[in-house]
C-alpha cells in the first residue's frame, strides 16, 4: 500500500487552490511536502521544488525519496523565482515565508503580474504588507482563506496576475 504524505492543514488550503493538470512552483520549499504531496496526488503536470538554501533542497529530496516520487519533481536552488522562467509554471505557490520576503521575490519577477500567473501566498507575518503590495502593483486578490493549524491561525491568499 502506497503511503501518502500528511500535509498540514494550512499546505492542504494552499493544495485546495490548484487547478488540475498545472505547472507548479513551489519556492521556498522547505521540507518539499507540498510537491511531494502533488506528486503523489497526480494533481500537477509539473513540478518545481525551489529553494535557496542547498540544505533545505536537499531535505526537499530526502522526502521526495522516502515518498518514491523524486523522479516526478524538478529542484532548483535558487534564490525567489530567479530560477523560474515565465513559460515554466502557470502556479506559483510562495508559503512560510514573511509577507515583506514574498513582497521581495515577487518584485524581482515582475511577469508574474503580466501574464495570468495563479499565485498561492501564505504570509507567516506582515499580510498587511503583502496584500497592500499586491493592490497597489496591480495584482488581483480573488479569494483568501483563514486555516486554524497547530494552535495557529493562516491565510492563504489566492492572486492573479494582470
Amino acid at each position: 500500500m502506497k503511503r501518502v504524505i500528511n500535509l498540514p492543514d494550512r499546505l492542504k488550503a494552499v493544495a485546495g487552490y490548484i487547478d488540475k493538470g498545472s505547472a507548479v512552483a513551489d519556492i521556498g520549499t522547505d521540507h518539499g511536502y507540498l510537491p511531494v504531496y502533488l506528486a503523489q496526488t497526480g494533481l500537477t503536470g509539473r513540478i518545481i521544488a525551489s529553494d535557496i538554501s542547498a540544505g533545505s533542497l536537499k531535505s526537499a529530496l530526502r522526502s521526495a525519496t522516502q515518498y518514491n516520487v523524486a523522479d516526478s519533481i524538478e529542484f532548483i536552488v535558487a534564490p525567489g523565482l530567479s530560477g523560474i522562467q515565465p513559460s515554466d509554471v502557470d502556479t506559483v505557490v510562495i508559503a512560510g515565508l514573511g509577507g515583506e520576503t514574498i513582497v521581495d521575490i515577487l518584485k524581482g519577477a515582475s511577469w508574474t503580474r503580466m501574464r495570468n500567473i495563479r499565485l498561492l501566498l501564505q504570509p507567516q507575518s506582515k499580510i498587511d504588507v503583502l496584500c497592500r503590495f499586491l493592490y497597489d502593483n496591480g495584482y488581483a486578490i480573488k479569494d483568501t482563506k483563514t486555516v486554524p493549524d497547530r494552535k495557529r491561525l493562516y491565510t492563504v491568499i489566492y492572486a492573479t496576475g494582470g
